[in-house]
């Protein structure tokens, strides 16, 4: 199986440099526009490949996510009285796994896992 994600991987990011390229040569917006769907879905796309080649594939996922905002406090639970586990920066990368309240549970590339209030990490597109 490695093999194969080794290959899809290096397939993938070719196609998103063949993609980017078309995009920077874009004249019309709504070209522009088509394009920018088509790079946010390879993102997805090779963070999928990624997560597969990592063995670190959660139980449940909702989406892939970013962190919003510097400082976010990944907890145990969901609550604020929950021990901290660490602290996340801005723009930190992460699957989205479960929704309770205003609460999200994520679970980092490297396999950590824990809460965070829904303000401040987004799913992305």
């Amino acid at each position: 199986m490695e093999e194969i994600l080794d290959r899809a991987i290096k397939q993938v990011t070719q196609l998103t440099q063949d993609y980017r390229e078309l995009y920077e040569r874009a004249t019309r917006a709504t070209e522009r526009e088509l394009l920018g769907k088509i790079l946010r879905q390879k993102k997805f796309e090779m963070d999928a490949l990624e997560l597969l080649k990592s063995g670190r594939v959660p139980e449940r996922f909702i989406t892939f996510g970013t962190v919003t905002d510097d400082s976010v406090n990944l907890r145990e639970g969901p609550s604020t009285t929950s021990p901290v586990v660490l602290t996340l920066q801005q723009d930190t990368g992460c699957i989205l796994m479960d929704r309770k309240g205003n609460w999200v549970n994520i679970q980092l590339y490297d396999g950590k896992q824990g809460w965070v209030f829904k303000d401040y990490v987004r799913a992305n597109e």
